[in-house]
């Protein structure tokens, strides 16, 4: 075998091993958000494990609609003002990380979709008073899910409740 068919061959050899690494690459990617998927749904449903958090939850969806102020949704709530407020920016974190793409929309409307629309819908006033005395940003992606979240539950798209769309749902064999 002289020099020339040498290197074709390594040429050939080179070329493959290049296509294999492109090729493992690819399902290793792959492999990656869909753990980097798994990982964000865990985290967030690590929000249900904490008891402050869903207190806060239960609190704001049974707050009467007359609280369109900070001040009354202190009042209302005493000391607990707070976690109602952290609820509050969970849902505005996730409405950036949404809109950003490091979240996935459907995981989070699985998830919190009726919770963050319900107290949306009872925090709106408040937050509308914040933007009037401040600026217009208060709480701009907590009313941007929301807004996503409602129009998506509209659309042709979106399924019904989970206990009803999935009633024949099976486990996948092992």
């Amino acid at each position: 075998m002289n020099l020339e068919t040498l290197a074709s061959y390594a040429e050939i050899v080179g070329l493959i091993t290049i296509l294999g690494a492109a090729v493992y690459s690819w399902f290793q990617i792959k492999e990656m958000k869909a753990h980097r998927l798994s990982g964000a749904a865990i985290s967030l449903s690590e929000h249900f494990h904490r008891p402050g958090f869903v207190d806060a939850i239960v609190e704001m969806v049974y707050q009467p609609d007359s609280i369109d102020t900070i001040e009354k949704l202190k009042e209302y709530h005493g000391e607990r003002w707070p976690e109602i407020i952290t609820v509050m920016t969970t849902w505005e974190s996730m409405g950036a990380l949404v809109h950003r793409g490091d979240l996935d929309f459907h995981l989070v409307y699985d998830l919190y979709s009726g919770l963050i629309v319900a107290t949306h819908n009872k925090c709106l006033p408040m937050i509308s008073d914040e933007r009037e005395k401040f600026v217009e940003t208060r709480f701009e992606w907590f009313t941007w899910l929301a807004d996503r979240i409602t129009e998506f539950k509209e659309s042709e798209e979106s399924l019904g409740a989970a206990h009803i769309e999935f009633a024949n749902w099976q486990p996948p064999a092992r």
